[in-house]
């Protein structure tokens, strides 16, 4: 769903949209078009969530440890297979999904005659400070913005390769 962008910023937004398929366009400030998007905007920022995603590094230093399988066992001396460091992590990533409050945005920049872009938001809950919004380039489409984000934030279990899993694993 795109939004009507305000006619003080459609030079802005065209700008955006020429220096993304045109490499020899240059890129113009997109602070106006953040600050509009933030206000003004801030519905098409908020409809445009894709869902939760939590950080995988963070996630694998802080409970992906042998330990931890033992404890969701409740038992002390079992021996850890690489299944179930898999099973458990899978689990972990959907539930901390399932619960987080952090989003990648991908918010449609369009004006008529030129193709969609899509601006890289990230919202970040920082608890009783509320929420931080950050602002990252522009892409084609969404997939590569998602594309942008491999391997550092998830939204989904099945997003993590077995090996990626094994390699941030702690065993004992």
């Amino acid at each position: 769903m795109a939004i009507e962008i305000p006619e003080s910023l459609r030079k802005l937004a065209e700008d955006t949209i020429k220096s993304v398929f045109d490499k020899n366009f240059p890129a113009p400030d997109l602070k106006p078009l953040h600050d509009w998007f933030e206000d003004d905007g801030w519905d098409e920022v908020v409809m445009s969530t894709q869902g939760g995603c939590v950080d995988l590094k963070n996630l694998a230093e802080d409970h992906f440890h042998d330990e931890s399988v033992r404890e969701a066992l409740d038992s002390d001396d079992e021996e850890i297979t690489d299944h179930m460091r898999l099973s458990f992590a899978r689990a972990f990533i959907d539930e901390q999904v399932e619960e987080a409050r952090d989003s990648i945005n991908p918010v449609e920049l369009k004006v008529p005659s030129l193709p969609s872009v899509y601006l890289d938001c990230f919202i970040r809950d920082q608890g009783q400070g509320g929420w931080t919004v950050e602002w990252g380039p522009v892409f084609q489409n969404i997939q590569e913005l998602f594309e942008s984000y491999r391997r550092i934030l998830v939204m989904d279990s099945n997003d993590v390769s077995d090996e990626e899993i094994l390699r941030l694993w702690t065993k004992d």
